[in-house]
Order: structure tokens, then sequence, then C-alpha cells
């Protein structure tokens, strides 16, 4: 028998046996909450830290100096081989002026054909012109004329317009100036037919005077600056004969 068997196990552990030592900390074990953020912090505050070190190193050693940038260079507009390019109105002669004057001018005005892009230029032409017989009709007036050109269309050879004042003599003495212009040592309109005419629209003023302008177009196109007037024709007394003194001694 052995002595572990032969032991009483009644017999009470002696005092003077060494305890058990107590089991110390595992190597495995996560470190404290507070450790971690502290690692954490100073790798944040590392590259924080050198950055400010550069920073400061540019500061003292670096020279103020104003670095400019090349600036690129705009990059030239491409035309599309597919975009539309605007082309010049072909000028009529005066042959086809003469033509197209022949065949549409004992036609309605309203029967005339549209010429859209020759329209649209020959209508800021007529503005122009209204414009020049409205300065000339007026010139040296105390006050200023109320008569306005409105609703101006074109169309092959004939242009439209009305002409709106509240006095009855405005229209009228800007019918006469434009009789008077010329143009290449010609007149510039081959006719002017004039007929009053009721308010264009509801909003136009009914106690307006209203005169419809129609003019012959001679020129395809007209050099607005180069518009001159025929002079006044001034109608100068005659002369009359003194008779004779019967009485030569008187």
């Amino acid at each position: 028998m052995t002595d572990a068997e032969s032991k009483d196990p009644t017999e009470e552990p002696r005092n003077d046996e060494p305890a058990e030592a107590a089991p110390g900390p595992s190597t495995d074990e996560r470190p404290a909450p507070a450790a971690a953020k502290l690692r954490i912090v100073r790798a944040l505050l590392a590259p924080v830290l050198v950055a400010g070190a550069v920073g400061v190193h540019f500061a003292v050693n670096v020279p103020d100096e104003t670095v400019s940038m090349p600036k690129r260079k705009a990059k030239a507009k491409q035309r599309s081989r597919h975009s539309p390019r605007r082309r010049a109105i072909p000028e009529r002669s005066d042959r086809q002026m003469d033509a197209s004057w022949d065949r549409w001018k004992d036609e309605p005005y309203e029967g005339e054909p549209i010429k859209g892009k020759w329209g649209r230029r020959m209508q800021t032409t007529v503005n122009k012109a209204v414009v020049l017989a409205r300065k000339e009709a007026f010139r040296g007036a105390p006050e200023d004329p109320r008569v306005v050109v409105t609703g101006t269309q074109c169309r092959t050879v004939r242009c439209r317009f009305v002409l709106r004042s509240p006095y009855e003599h405005e229209p009228d003495l800007v019918v006469g100036a434009l009789r008077q212009q010329t143009y290449e040592d010609e007149s510039l309109w081959r006719s002017i037919d004039v007929e009053p005419t009721d308010p264009p629209t509801a909003h136009s003023p009914k106690e307006d005077h209203y005169l419809q302008v129609t003019l012959g177009i001679r020129f395809d196109a007209v050099e607005t600056g180069e518009i001159g007037f025929e002079p006044d024709e001034v109608d100068e007394p005659d002369e009359v004969d003194e008779p004779d003194d019967p009485d030569p001694a008187r």
C-alpha cells in the first residue's frame, strides 16, 4: 500500500504544506481600453506633427515668392462639318428687279410672294428710310413729331407699312419726304401708294390717324447712309415789267 493510500481521509491537511501558487496573468489577455486609446492618439498625432514640422521648415527656409502657373491656351472652337453656314443673300441685278416688278406690280399686294431673307433685310432698310424722311420733313420744327411707323412688311418688290400720328397732317408730311428720297442719282422708290386705313390692332388708339403706305422697291440692296433728298422746288416770282413813264421829265 502506498503512502497516499495509507493516509486517513479524515485527516486535515497540514498547515505547513505550501499552498498552490495563484495563476499569473495570461499572455494573450487584451490590453486595457485606456492603453488602446493612447496608441490610437499617438498614431493620429504623428502625421500632424510631421506636417507641422514641414510647414515650419518651409516658412523659415523657403523665400516668399509667388509661383505663376502657365495658363492653358483656350481651345479654338472648331466648326462642325454638319453645322450650317450663313450665306450672303445674292443680290438681284437691275434687270432682275425690273423683271420682278413687271411680273408683280399689277397683282394685289397680298398675292405677291414673300422672299424671307430679302424681306427681313429690306424691312430694316425701309424703317431707316422712314426715319430719315421724318427727320427731313420736320427739320427746324419747334416740337418733335408724333408720327411713328408700324407693321412694316416686305415681299418681293414691294413693302408696306402704316404711319400713325395724333395729328392728321404729320403722316402726309412724311410721305412727301419719302417722295423726295434719292439713291444713286435716281428716285429711291418706283412708286408710293397711300390710302387711309383703320387702326391695325384692337389696342391701337382709335383717335389717331392712320395712313397705309405701299412702296415699289427699285434697288435690291440700299446703303441707307447714301440716301439723299431732292431739293425743294421753290417757285420764284415772275419778273414784272414796270410800265414806261409817259412823262420822262417828271
